[in-house]
């Protein structure tokens, strides 16, 4: 057998790794960019609306203590929503940070069931319960109303606060519509 001098294997492994280096990036780009950038599948199939969000939680004398920042996808339509329709889609991702900087953290607003259909002026208000992720555990049945101005600019969502032990405060959390979310709509 032949002694491999620590010269040889220093070349050897410095052509393995550029070859798996190389052969990593074409396979990088031969998937979907779709998986690449992280939309699940399904996500843009359909007809939806996306947005962001912001709100302020305030103390009991009024001052800022979290910035709440997020976005929003949905389907919700005077036109088209009916009560209890299982297509309805009205999903939220909340960041939430201190005012500070500290503390950031994330909830999700899932699972939208509209119980009631309001329309008032040039807005439609869809009531219903949803699902929000808090730390110890999701908490089923939240009451929330979410206003859509103009049968597509989303307004206000108002998370019920007694049962989410006022953790959003009691104020609404805004919304509006990204204009790039034309290029996300797909017709049926």
């Amino acid at each position: 057998m032949k002694k491999i001098s620590g010269k040889n294997t220093t070349i050897s492994s410095i052509v393995i790794l550029s070859t798996l280096m190389i052969a990593s990036g074409l396979l990088l780009f031969s998937f979907n960019v779709d998986v690449i950038m992280g939309i699940p599948s399904g996500l843009i199939e359909g007809d939806y609306i996306f947005g962001r969000s912001i709100g302020i939680v305030e103390d009991e004398n009024g001052e800022p203590l979290w910035i709440i920042s997020g976005t929003w996808k949905s389907n919700l339509s005077s036109n088209q929503t009916q009560v209890g329709d299982n297509s309805t889609v009205f999903n939220a991702s909340f960041e939430m940070i201190r005012i500070d900087g500290t503390a950031k953290h994330t909830h999700t607003l899932t699972n939208f069931v509209v119980s009631d259909i309001a329309n008032q002026n040039n807005a439609t208000v869809f009531n219903g319960t949803g699902i929000i992720t808090m730390p110890e555990a999701p908490i089923t049945d939240v009451p929330i109303s979410i206003k859509v101005m103009n049968n597509k600019n989303l307004g206000i969502i108002y998370i019920d606060p007694n049962k989410v032990d006022y953790h959003y405060g009691t104020k609404p959390i805004y919304g509006i519509p990204l204009e790039e979310s034309e290029q996300y709509k797909k017709k049926s």
